[in-house]
């Protein structure tokens, strides 16, 4: 029984540690998990072009792979993921680490629980598990520079060409 608790404990350790957050800048991920295994850009499509929003920091740990998009400097979309099932337990811990001190409320429909979830905070952050794929979370701060960056490109498309 006592061995029970010991592999719990240490699995609950294990999947906190390997948990960067929604806000957190780039030196406090670094600091959490050491140098990103991979740096790249995180591009949008809009009229017909990519469109740089912001950096994606890939990070690793243990089975996790973690991939950080930020927006000026802060983590505002992460995606995790890992092989084999996910456990009720991790998808709470995931949650709960990235709650920023809010609530998230189940949105989802029961019947679809066993291969997709949803949940949404009343800033209006959401995340999203589906089986397979792993887990989404974005801020509000994400969809508000990616319909930024669509204007942009929407203005870019209807300048006058120099031709």
């Amino acid at each position: 029984m006592q061995q029970v608790f010991v592999s719990c404990l240490l699995a609950i350790v294990t999947v906190a540690v390997a948990h960067a957050r929604l806000g957190e800048t780039e030196t406090e991920m670094v600091k959490r998990f050491g140098a990103p295994t991979a740096r790249s850009k995180h591009l949008i499509s809009a009229q017909g072009k990519f469109w740089e929003m912001g950096p994606t920091l890939h990070f690793r740990q243990d089975d996790w792979s973690i991939a950080c998009d930020l927006v000026d400097g802060r983590c505002v979309r992460i995606a995790y993921s890992k092989p084999g099932e996910w456990t009720g337990e991790q998808i709470s811990l995931v949650l709960a680490y990235n709650s920023q001190g809010a609530a998230w409320s189940e949105t989802g429909k029961p019947g679809a629980a066993s291969f997709a979830r949803s949940w949404k905070r009343a800033d209006g952050a959401t995340a999203e598990w589906k089986r397979g794929t792993g887990m989404q979370l974005v801020v509000p701060a994400y969809d508000r520079a990616k319909k930024a960056v669509e204007a942009k490109a929407k203005a870019a498309a209807g300048a006058k060409p120099k031709i």
